[in-house]
């Protein structure tokens, strides 16, 4: 942003037409548990796949590239935005915990928002996490603004980086656990009734008989006594010493056959549906092979993580860089190291690009982690190659 317009903007009046909201939450599902952010999180398939996504994406290289003349990349040492992206967005964060805090937010909110506080030349000197709850969009003269609750500010939309996931209007991201609330209701149901079953049913259960009659005052001595004796989870396993003449009827039935089991299951495949996460890295493996587990965890790089890399990469490209450098610098992650196969199929690929001369031994040693060699710069091509007409043909 040139200094006029930072100037122009500070004084410029901001007559609000229009304000989104930074997220919402549904409350009570259908299930009759309250979804929110913190019920959301108790949920442990939620928590993992949150996990999952946020630790996928922050141990990720991110560099900042300068592309030349003639189309090559280097890594734009020099460039303010580099220390930011790469090592240290502000001084109590790493870019690791940075980028879980992004994806936390994306995670719930949907959206994550991120101040850029710049110097008087205009460069980006620091990256600031903002809490999504406190953040609303306000529209003015077809401009947006960002207004901060905690500190009663409003800032250009050149000085936020705003990540949104799925929109439906492409201003303000949708929250998975809003969009999501019953799937996520149910599953915390299921957790509940869990505990409660093997609370209640991993000890006796059932009827107590008699052929005498007995008085409400015995009656209600025997139950208390009995519940008080049998009830705790500790005593599931002891002899009951009955009194009275009493008999004991047990009635139980197991989880098996309220097919409690296959319901907890489903509820697992659900959160991974919701997040676009194959089941197995869930740690849920009753489809998974060995033979499928490398080819979805390839598509989990191509179809889960890189929505949501694109989406910061294109946001950071837009507001980390003076108009005369976008195109020419920008910002990438590496996953190279996600979408390799096994040590067979990069051997072979490897081979392959080498012998024929559109891969060097060095760039094979960087791919790999590995120091580079002298003379390992050099591209090499086959000698025994020639065009079908020259077959048979003397050589020269």
């Amino acid at each position: 942003m040139a200094i006029t317009d930072f100037i122009t903007n500070i004084f410029k009046k901001k007559e609000v037409r229009s304000t989104y909201p930074a997220s919402v939450f549904s409350g009570i599902s259908q299930s009759g548990v309250a979804v929110d952010k913190a019920t959301a999180l108790t949920f442990t398939a939620v928590w993992s796949a949150i996990r999952l996504l946020s630790e996928s994406i922050s141990s990720l290289p991110v560099n900042v590239y300068e592309r030349n003349a003639i189309g090559d990349k280097q890594l734009a040492f020099k460039n303010p935005a580099y220390k930011l992206v790469h090592n240290e967005p502000n001084k109590y964060m790493s870019s690791i915990t940075f980028f879980e805090k992004v994806m936390m937010d994306l995670c719930i909110n949907g959206n994550s928002y991120i101040r850029i506080d710049r110097n008087g030349a205009g460069n980006p000197v620091a990256l600031i996490p903002l809490n999504a709850d406190n953040v609303k969009i306000k529209q003015s003269n077809g401009d947006f603004f960002y207004h901060i609750k905690d500190s009663d500010e409003t800032l250009d939309d050149e000085n936020i980086l705003h990540f949104k996931g799925i929109s439906s209007d492409g201003i303000i991201g949708l929250s998975p656990i809003s969009q999501n609330a019953n799937a996520i209701g149910w599953g915390i149901a299921l957790e509940k009734y869990g505990s409660k079953f093997f609370t209640n049913a991993s000890k006796l259960s059932g009827v107590l008989q008699t052929d005498r009659a007995l008085s409400e005052q015995a009656i209600e001595r025997l139950r208390n006594s009995f519940n008080n004796t049998y009830t705790q989870l500790s005593n599931s396993q002891s002899t009951a010493i009955l009194e009275e003449g009493l008999s004991f009827k047990p009635i139980s039935i197991s989880p098996e056959q309220s097919q409690f089991l296959a319901s907890r299951v489903f509820s697992i495949t659900e959160i991974a549906r919701m997040f676009n996460i194959p089941t197995f890295m869930l740690q849920e493996h009753s489809k998974s092979s060995f033979n499928n587990i490398e080819s979805l965890s390839q598509s989990y790089v191509t179809y889960t993580l890189m929505p949501y890399i694109r989406r910061m990469e294109s946001e950071m490209n837009r507001k980390l860089f003076r108009q005369r450098d976008k195109g020419k610098l920008f910002v990438e992650w590496n996953v190279n190291a996600l979408l390799r196969g096994n040590i067979k199929d990069r051997s072979d690929s490897y081979k392959t690009a080498v012998g024929n001369g559109w891969m060097t031994i060095n760039e094979v040693r960087r791919k790999e982690n590995m120091n580079s060699i002298e003379d390992g710069d050099k591209h090499y091509i086959p000698l025994n190659m020639t065009t079908i007409d020259k077959i048979g043909s003397e050589q020269e």
